[in-house]
């Protein structure tokens, strides 16, 4: 049990130190003038809290949490350990090891500290590699290495470190959250997915991040888009500050317009398709979130698609199947990282509602044909949602029974709907 026999200023500012407290709320927290505590640390051994005083400090540490005993602990033990090396004249492999271990001792040192930390940068680094996979890799192959990540943004915050960097473990908590709740999504689970966007939006405001602050109410929007009232949508929907890169910008107006054309607002619609035009092959700087990269960037082919999903919504079939038609051919002309096996699904799914809308069967049999070829964990959530309405058009071209029957095993197995929409 870490205990003090006689408590010193020195021993005051570490109780301090590992509480995680100002001056002034360690005081309030103690029952003390400031200037007490101000005194306390100037002095450190040199000055001695009264007896009675000593009782209180006393009282703290024993009702610290385990961890700032810990912190407390290490921050009394100062570097003894480099004392024992030097004192123990260790030479070769019996001294490099000592050293390594005096490291490691002083490492817990800092880690319980409130110091910069190498991890935030790595951190960031292994989410846009992450965020980089997710565009063209099944999605349960991610999960576990995201949810690793945003544990560790969670613990540095919780640790604590410096303004600066504690500003970027907000930013990089904020995006593992927005990753997994595109996975959460993607799998079909849209309750775990909205607990996780607003958690990115309090992360947002945290590290107040205009850019982090956008994308999480984008993503709150997609994900109300697909569910049961998507016209609650649209209280999401917002103008990014044009200081934001210009894939930001198209990615917000490319939502606004297939939001609006899916709850039936045509105007609001055209008039955020004449506003993406302006913006579709627009080249700027990233902002804090695209330069994450990955399903953080929206490049003009996601424009595209999204546009073509706008006028099938619309009812502008020819419009949409030129549009997706663009779409697919700018995927099939990028890299293999590039290519969304989502995006590209679903835009063939629009390009097989423009058939239908001409009671063309056979070319919407054609433009289906590949998605019968996808592997389970290729078909996404958000798959089956937009199959609902290729079922209501074959349906009302040939009956209920036909449309069945045409599409077979891309129909669910369950009533569509209910929780079953991917961000895409």
């Amino acid at each position: 049990m870490v205990s003090v026999g006689h408590w010193t200023g020195r021993e005051a500012h570490a109780l301090r130190s590992a509480l995680r407290l100002s001056v002034r709320a360690f005081a309030e927290h103690l029952g003390v003038a400031v200037r007490t505590v101000t005194k306390w640390e100037a002095l450190q051994t040199d000055t001695s809290p009264r007896p009675d005083t000593q009782a209180i400090l006393d009282t703290a540490l024993s009702r610290a949490e385990a961890d700032a005993k810990l912190r407390f602990e290490l921050l009394l033990s100062g570097d003894t350990s480099l004392a024992r090396i030097g004192s123990g004249g260790l030479h070769g492999r019996d001294g490099i090891e000592r050293a390594a271990q005096s490291a490691a001792d002083f490492d817990r040192l800092l880690a319980a500290t409130a110091i910069d930390d190498p991890q935030v940068d790595w951190l960031c680094v292994r989410l846009a590699e992450l965020a980089t996979a997710y565009v063209h890799t099944p999605v349960q192959d991610l999960v576990h290495h995201i949810v690793q990540a945003q544990d560790l943004a969670f613990t540095l915050i919780r640790r604590g470190l410096r303004p600066r960097q504690l500003r970027d473990a907000y930013l990089a908590a904020g995006v593992g959250c927005l990753l997994l709740a595109a996975a959460s999504q993607n799998l079909g689970h849209t309750a775990a997915a909205q607990t996780q966007l607003g958690t990115a939006q309090r992360c947002a405001e945290a590290a107040d991040s205009h850019a982090l602050r956008v994308w999480a109410r984008g993503s709150a929007a997609l994900t109300l888009e697909w569910g049961p009232t998507p016209v609650s949508a649209l209280r999401f929907l917002s103008t990014p500050p044009p200081t934001l890169a210009p894939q930001t910008h198209r990615r917000a107006l490319a939502l606004e317009a297939r939001i609006s054309a899916r709850v039936g607002d045509s105007a609001r619609a055209h008039q955020a398709l004449r506003r993406l035009d302006d913006v579709l092959d627009s080249a700027g700087s990233n902002d804090e979130v695209t330069s994450f990269g990955g399903i953080f960037t929206f490049p003009a082919t996601k424009a595209v698609y999204y546009r073509a999903g706008a006028h099938d919504l619309l009812g502008e079939f020819t419009e949409a199947r030129r549009h997706a038609l663009d779409a697919l051919d700018r995927y099939a002309a990028a890299s293999t990282e590039q290519r969304s096996y989502g995006d590209m699904a679903l835009t063939r799914v629009i390009i097989a509602d423009t058939h239908l809308a001409q009671r063309d069967l056979d070319g919407a049999a054609a433009a289906l044909a590949p998605l019968r070829t996808l592997n389970q964990h290729e078909r996404i959530a958000q798959l089956p949602t937009a199959i609902t309405r290729t079922h209501r058009l074959i349906t009302t071209i040939a009956g209920t029974g036909l449309a069945s029957s045409f599409l077979g095993d891309l129909m669910p197995p369950r009533r569509i709907g209910a929780d079953s929409a991917r961000s895409s």
